[in-house]
């Protein structure tokens, strides 16, 4: 039954005993204000009247304007935190003056400025506390976790309103007014217990890599300033908000005027509450069973055009009818649609804008943009509600629908270059870097024996600039196959070289560059290059090819995921067993860093570097924040793959097949790597009569001679060598300097193993059987120099502190 539930809701195994406390806060803080809502509207619209919501719609700038202030000030003076502790003690000390007030017997001529005190207080709650509990909540998970998890948040909080409006509409005969003020902050007690327990179970996530300082109210104003400057959208987004607010105080207007008619204070209290159930019950199902499948279905962008949609038809119902049902319409878009579907997509948008100024930013538009809305709409109504019928004010909401839907499409528009950029902005300097290099072949060596190529692998810097310098003056177009395979033992700095080089000998490479595209035997590093130069070279044909090329490997790429389970499920692994699973763990990476980087020369994402280095972060909200990038950039089927091989939990495997079967088939494999890790994993699993014809068919021409001389030693032939590659790398890998790396990097140092010791600073290599052999240090330095995974791995051994990428 878990099992089931957690399918039902998408929620992961484990996830459910931090969600809870959430739910359960959201839940009462929604509860308190639907107990509120539902009374205090109804006594404002017996006692004042609907003709009052335009005044009402004018002040409430007013009294945000205070409240934002003083909000904006906590939450950079004190931690969030206290504000949400000092936050539920005021809706304690609220609802108890409430009651008190609401009690006394005033002069006639105090009534009315009291209950417009108390409307007004109420539209205060109503955007304070959802801007609350979203801030708060979102420091806790990032944008995909969000995805799937807000909607239930957002459940629970319409189950909360809910229950208080079927609180009030079924006390409002037998409890007066001041007392459902006093349930509230009763239920403001029992709030602030949950909120304190949830932080100290639960640890914030950081919105960057980098630590946020507290800075200075001022500093923080002119960050949120510069903000509005810079960021076009978030101009716009403000501007979505801004006239969705329009339509909503339009919205409640109308609707409000037409419940008004014929009815009692209790009448209206009963209706509101049935009605707020009724609307928080449809948010409940949409928020539990629809809203995460939406956005996953068709994204965050598209799911914003719902609610422009929603309003043009719920006023032009309206505008046709003037009826009751057309009110109705009205009040479930505002209570419905707008709560359970459009603020929950607010919270993905929002992600959007840059992260450092995000929650002061969402708290100015919040408390200052959306009632500046509900003040233009009162000046229109108090204005023009007593010149213009109901079907003329349903018209300009028909107007300003289109209007809405007009700037949710430049929204829409602008959103994934908006992720693109605060994405790079919360990795600062590590979006600069190049990406992690991928595993790459020892023995991959260019066809011919031509030296020129061969000096392309040398050691000696300047002896591979004197070669390219060559190559570039010998325009060889049919060595623009070797030059690739060669680029793999190069920096990124050469590699670039390498590029422009091919690119400037113009159309006659594209042919041998398509080639090597789609080789899948070929080099991912050389592949890469050989994109990046026939995009330059001819972007249309490169674009034609690019969903098979990416398509092609993914596919490949899935079958890893059952070999390399398979090997780490064994009880006793062996050297060649751990060594083979973490390289097929590593091509899995390499293949979705290679669709990627496909996809990013395309021009469907954004840049490669940074989303890759995005991806291998430790903060959860950067990764999660190229992940959205990605689904906003590619389609449904090829990000679905794509996140399978990010998550590393492939929707179907063919791990049902014996494991030695699977090592059979991979003996087949062009990479040397894997062809004698693959060899030594047979040779310690499979029965001894069993180990010669199966090792056999891996001696096949053209191996080479490495693989060569391991099969040999395992065949336990003579003359062979005492040690297999795969003990090489295993001792390597075992060093602390050089842990971290790829298997690519092992291999590499495993290849300039020396027996004697080449010098007083070698680094000594301990072999399984106790001996010793010797890395020459100034040959590890050059390969840090060209490799930045082991530049990295070798700089973290001697720095204590830890990095997020």
């Amino acid at each position: 039954m878990p099992a089931l539930i957690n399918r039902l809701l998408r929620v992961a195994p484990g996830e459910l005993p931090k969600l809870a406390p959430f739910a359960l806060l959201g839940f009462l803080l929604q509860m308190g204000l639907g107990i509120g809502f539902s009374a205090g509207d109804a006594a404002f619209l017996a006692r004042a009247g609907a003709d009052n919501l335009a005044l009402i719609f004018m002040m409430t700038p007013a009294v945000m304007l205070l409240y934002t202030g003083v909000f904006s000030y906590l939450l950079v003076r004190y931690s969030l935190d206290r504000v949400v502790d000092a936050t539920i003690g005021l809706l304690v000390v609220g609802g108890l003056l409430s009651y008190m007030v609401l009690g006394m017997a005033l002069p006639p001529a105090w009534e009315m400025p009291v209950y417009f005190g108390l409307k007004l207080y109420l539209a205060m709650w109503y955007i304070a506390l959802y801007s609350l509990f979203w801030n708060y909540t979102d420091a806790y998970f990032n944008i995909q976790d969000g995805k799937r998890l807000f909607p239930l948040l957002a459940a629970a909080t319409a189950f909360g309103t809910t229950c208080g409006g079927l609180i009030v509409s079924e006390l409002a005969g037998s409890v007066s007014l001041r007392g459902f003020f006093l349930i509230w902050s009763g239920i403001g007690v029992v709030t602030l217990p949950v909120a304190i327990l949830l932080r100290r179970r639960w640890t914030r996530i950081a919105d960057s890599d980098v630590d946020e300082g507290d800075g200075s109210v001022a500093h923080q104003v002119g960050q949120v300033a510069t903000t509005f400057r810079t960021s076009r959208y978030t101009l716009v987004l403000t501007l979505v908000l801004f006239v969705t607010l329009l339509l909503t105080n339009l919205a409640e207007f109308q609707y409000s005027t037409v419940f008004q008619q014929g009815r009692s204070e209790a009448e209206l209290a009963s209706l509101l509450g049935k009605l707020y159930a009724a609307a928080n019950i449809f948010n409940v199902f949409v928020c539990l069973f629809l809203f995460n499948r939406l956005v996953g279905r068709i994204g965050v962008r598209n799911v914003a055009l719902i609610m422009p949609l929603s309003y043009f038809a719920a006023f032009g119902f309206l505008f046709v009818t003037g009826s009751f049902e057309g009110a109705l319409a009205a009040f479930f878009v505002y209570h419905g649609v707008l709560t359970s579907i459009e603020y929950n997509n607010q919270n993905m948008l929002f992600n959007a804008v840059p992260s450092a100024t995000k929650r002061p930013v969402r708290t100015i538009v919040e408390g200052m943009a959306e009632p500046l809305a509900s003040f233009i709409a009162g000046g229109f109504l108090l204005l023009a509600a007593d010149r213009m019928d109901m079907r003329e004010l349903s018209g300009i909401g028909v107007i300003l629908g289109v209007v809405l839907l007009l700037i949710v499409i430049l929204l829409r528009q602008l959103y994934p270059a908006a992720m693109a950029r605060n994405m790079q902005a919360m990795l600062l300097g590590f979006g600069q870097r190049a990406a992690r290099p991928t595993p790459a072949d020892p023995e991959a060596a260019p066809a011919s024996t031509d030296a020129l190529l061969n000096r392309l692998r040398s050691p000696d810097r300047a002896e591979r600039e004197r070669a390219m310098a060559l190559l570039r003056a010998g325009r060889d177009i049919e060595a623009v196959p070797q030059i690739l395979s060669s680029a793999a033992w190069l920096g990124p700095r050469e590699r670039h070289a390498i590029e422009h080089l091919i690119a400037d000998w113009g159309d006659t490479a594209i042919p041998r560059l398509v080639a090597d595209l789609g080789n899948p035997d070929q080099h991912p590093i050389s592949r890469a290059l050989a994109a990046r130069t026939l995009a330059k070279l001819s972007l249309p044909l490169f674009t034609s090819r690019l969903d098979t090329l990416v398509r092609g490997e993914l596919d490949r790429a899935q079958p890893r995921f059952a070999l390399a389970e398979a090997l780490e499920a064994l009880p006793a692994p062996s050297r060649a067993t751990r060594t083979l699973a973490r390289f097929h763990r590593q091509q899995v990476g390499t293949a979705t860093d290679f669709a990627i980087e496909l996809l990013a020369i395309g021009g469907r994402l954004p840049d490669f570097d940074l989303l890759v280095v995005s991806l291998h972060s430790k903060n959860a909200k950067v990764r999660a924040n190229a992940i959205e990038a990605i689904e906003n950039g590619v389609d449904r089927s090829t990000f679905l793959m794509l996140k399978e091989l990010i998550d590393g939990r492939p929707a179907a495997s063919s791990g049902k097949a014996p494991l030695l079967d699977l090592l059979d088939a991979r003996l087949a494999s062009t990479n040397p790597i894997e062809l004698v890790a693959t060899a030594q994993a047979i040779r310690d699993i499979a029965p001894p009569a069993e180990l010669g014809p199966r090792l056999r068919k891996a001696l096949r021409p053209g191996i080479g001679r490495t693989a060569r001389n391991t099969i040999a030693t395992l065949l336990e032939l003579d003359g062979a060598p005492d040690h297999t590659l795969v003990d090489r790398i295993d001792a390597i890998a075992a060093i602390p300097e050089f842990a971290p790396a790829t298997i690519e990097v092992h291999t590499r140092l495993a290849m300039i193993l020396h027996e004697d010791k080449p010098g007083a600073d070698a680094i000594p290599v301990a072999m399984p059987d106790s001996r010793l052999l010797w890395l020459p240090r100034s040959e590890v330095i050059d390969f840090a120099r060209r490799y930045a995974d082991l530049a990295l791995s070798m700089y973290r051994a001697t720095d204590g502190r830890t990095y997020a990428a």
